[in-house]
């Protein structure tokens, strides 16, 4: 299943856990389009995971 990850604009209550406005949050990508056409969060995209760079060794 996709995933979307969205900024609330608003306070909203998620599985259980309360999420105040400016939350970051991955949701499914039903749930984020009815949250974004509710104005209630705005699509963000999502950020990357750091590559590791393989340092070379001074000889």
């Amino acid at each position: 299943m996709p995933n979307q990850t969205v900024e609330l604009l608003k306070p909203h209550t998620h599985t259980g856990v309360a999420y105040p406005p400016s939350a970051v949050i991955t949701l499914d990508d039903d749930l984020a389009k009815w949250l974004v056409d509710a104005g209630i969060a705005r699509t963000v995209q999502p950020i990357p995971k750091p590559i590791p760079r393989n340092e070379e060794k001074s000889k």
